[in-house]
């Protein structure tokens, strides 16, 4: 089964003058905006092949329900409970860890394709780049039901690279706002216009099911909004780093997966 749809990405000819031509594009046009989003990028057989093998598997998805502050830290003490430094902000969120899917489904013969982690890496400019290697976390399911939420947050991580499967019933939208912070300096005062309801500088990421998205969270404020309905969010995310063996620490596989290794659950 054909997975990508290499007539429109042509991914298994990246050395081609073609090829060379669209990574570059596609590196201008993340350099430039912070995003990349490929629509159709998922042939629709794969999109209802991994649709196939997660909607049977949601109801292992583990979820993480917090509160946190924008900046995913422990924030200050002994400030304004409006700055944006401690406000709290919800997230809901499960995920299907990456032991609890088919070892041979379309979701994983895609995650190791190399030419995909070849595309990626270059477009993100790095020269070694390399699948994740943890357990649960190199391939995982993002999983929205009804209620559930990502509020605004800059990511810890410099990128996050994505797939929608399945798009929310109703919510559900990815919306940014550039701008707000650099390596150097942080606007407090424009992220809290944002958290005090100032939408004036929003966008959103169109998504639609078979779409991959390369975002550079650790810079631009972000959110999954609220989903309603019974049709769940899901979204495949596939993990990278620019050295091989990258795994999670342990908090983090407790904190989204409630585990703190790889071991059979059912």
């Amino acid at each position: 089964m054909q997975l990508v749809d290499t007539n429109r990405y042509p991914l298994d000819r990246l050395e081609s003058a073609g090829g060379r031509a669209f990574v570059r594009n596609c590196a201008e046009s993340f350099n430039a905006t912070g995003a990349l989003v490929l629509p159709g990028f998922l042939t629709s057989n794969a999109v209802a092949s991994i649709m196939a093998e997660v909607s049977v598997r949601v109801d292992q998805a583990f979820f993480c329900r917090r509160e946190h502050n924008v900046f995913l830290d422990d924030g200050l003490v002994g400030i304004d409970a409006m700055d944006p430094r401690v406000r709290p902000l919800r997230t809901s969120v499960g995920s299907i860890a990456n032991d609890l899917l088919e070892s041979d489904g379309a979701s994983q013969q895609l995650y190791d394709w190399p030419a995909l982690t070849q595309f990626i890496g270059s477009v993100l400019g790095y020269s070694d780049f390399y699948r994740g290697a943890d357990p649960l976390g190199a391939l995982s399911i993002n999983v929205y039901g009804d209620g559930d939420i990502h509020e605004w947050h800059f990511d810890e991580s410099t990128f996050t690279v994505t797939i929608m499967i399945q798009e929310a019933e109703r919510g559900g939208h990815f919306e940014f706002v550039p701008g707000m912070r650099t390596d150097h300096a942080v606007d407090l005062d424009a992220i809290k216009r944002v958290l005090d309801g100032d939408e004036t500088q929003v966008q959103r990421l169109l998504l639609g099911a078979g779409s991959l998205s390369i975002f550079g969270g650790r810079n631009t404020m972000h959110r999954v909004t609220e989903v309603g309905g019974d049709r769940h969010r899901l979204v495949p995310v596939l993990t990278y780093d620019t050295a091989p063996g990258s795994i999670n620490s342990t908090a983090v596989r407790e904190l989204f997966w409630g585990r703190r290794a790889a071991t059979l659950i059912g």
